[in-house]
């Protein structure tokens, strides 16, 4: 069967794989001139099954416009005009009570642990191949460091639903947070930490090299890549794509896998009903870190104060945040970038003796709710959606990847679907919105 799937990042190339795993032929069209050259290029790194919890929360709207002006703000709220924007900005809004935050930490949770499954599966099959992927993986942990104990609290409340799925968390007191990653010592010592929670059995590595090298295995098994490429149309027929208009040629396929990320709402306005994806923009910035250096983390870290995440790839130290609700610009706005060293810094200063940064930007494809959209949809029966993960794709990619490869296959008669793997597709089905 003839496979196309649109968008080439972490989500579009880990799909590419799984469906040719399946048998199938696959060709990945994507406008970059390379695998994860956009929002997959340069993220925090985290594969935490443990922080799955969607940002909608209570407060945080008016937390919002009280950032606003603040060229540090962790969540900025930029108003653009645009119709899209504020339709999405009120499900948003209607997302932000505790009781919806908790609604999706369950499917997201199962979905991590698939992909954690998923990944486990691939590395040891390419390990026994004799052909390791190599994207400084680390299976150290991941601690989230709380400046509050009212915060570290709060935090604990979903501690018995993430038990209840098999993910492990242990309470730590400040001194502890220290002792399990020395370059703590100085914000314990100043009292900025007030506890932590540590998730043994999450995990971090650099999505990038991850993408990029399963790209290559993945043409080495025969998917076609057509970089430079943009789609520029679906055309259907009778319920159907039947073509895939590009800027240089049309292709004809039995299926299609939209996987575009924040592009995504654009392309898929052949469903006839809104995709609520919209560009969230985050900032990274990466250091050189010399492996003996002193004060550098190497465990994976959340700052819940600071609102970054801190990882470590061999001798690169890498710090993620920021989140700004405004439009397609991808324009690099270095104060925000300073902002997130200036959170980094704060909390490990040694990194600031590490040399010049590089800052990086990208879009984030985020849904009101935190969970990606996955699956077929009712009017277009061989148009398969795989996007909206926001924060989350590098956590949810290879879940998503095999549940939409099982499906397409189950579909086409090849495989079969079980009942626990239809409900959780149910779960991340667009009717939800």
């Amino acid at each position: 069967m003839r496979a196309v799937v649109i968008g080439a990042g972490v989500v579009g190339v880990t799909t590419a794989w799984r469906l040719r795993e399946e048998g199938h032929d696959v060709t990945v069209i994507d406008a970059s001139s390379a695998a994860a050259s956009l929002t997959s290029h340069a993220n925090g790194g985290q594969l935490g099954a443990s922080e799955v919890t969607p940002w909608a929360g209570p407060g945080l709207i008016l937390q919002a416009l009280k950032w606003m002006g603040q060229y540090d703000a962790p969540f900025r709220l930029r108003l653009t005009g645009s119709v899209r924007q504020l339709r999405w900005l009120w499900k948003f809004s209607k997302r932000c009570t505790q009781e919806a935050r908790i609604e999706r930490i369950s499917p997201n949770l199962k979905l991590a642990l698939r992909s954690q499954s998923e990944m486990h599966r691939l590395l040891a099959q390419f390990e026994a191949e004799g052909s390791p992927i190599e994207f400084a993986h680390k299976r150290a942990g991941i601690l989230r460091i709380f400046p509050t104990t009212k915060a570290l609290t709060e935090a604990m409340e979903t501690m018995p639903l993430m038990e209840a799925e098999g993910v492990e968390q242990q309470r730590l007191s400040s001194a502890e947070c220290a002792v399990l990653e020395p370059a703590l010592g100085a914000a314990h010592q100043k009292g900025e930490i007030a506890g932590g929670l540590f998730a043994p059995g999450d995990e971090s590595g650099d999505a990038f090299l991850f993408t990029r090298t399963l790209a290559a295995h993945a043409a080495a098994q025969g998917v076609a890549f057509q970089f430079d490429e943009k789609v520029t149309r679906l055309e259907t027929k009778a319920g159907r794509i039947v073509k895939v208009h590009t800027d240089r040629t049309i292709y004809e396929p039995d299926v299609v896998v939209l996987a575009a990320g924040v592009a995504s709402p654009n392309l898929g306005k052949v469903i006839g009903k809104w995709l609520p994806v919209w560009p969230v923009k985050g900032y990274s910035v990466t250091l050189e870190a010399n492996p003996a250096a002193l004060g550098i983390p190497n465990v994976s870290i959340t700052d819940e104060a600071r609102r970054i995440v801190v990882s470590r790839f061999g001798t690169t130290l890498r710090a993620a945040g920021q989140a700004e609700v405004g439009g397609y610009d991808l324009t690099l706005d270095e104060k925000r970038g300073e902002g997130v060293l200036d959170a980094l810094t704060a909390t490990f200063p040694a990194a600031g003796t590490l040399g010049k940064p590089e800052y990086w930007c990208g879009l984030r494809p985020m849904t009101p709710d935190g969970s990606p959209i996955l699956g077929s949809v009712p009017k277009i029966e061989n148009l398969y959606l795989n996007t909206g993960h926001g924060t989350l794709g590098w956590t949810l990619a290879l879940g998503s990847a095999d549940l939409i490869a099982r499906e397409i296959s189950a579909d086409k008669n090849v495989t079969m679907l079980s009942a626990q793997e239809r409900a959780e597709l149910a779960e991340f089905s667009l009717n939800r919105f």
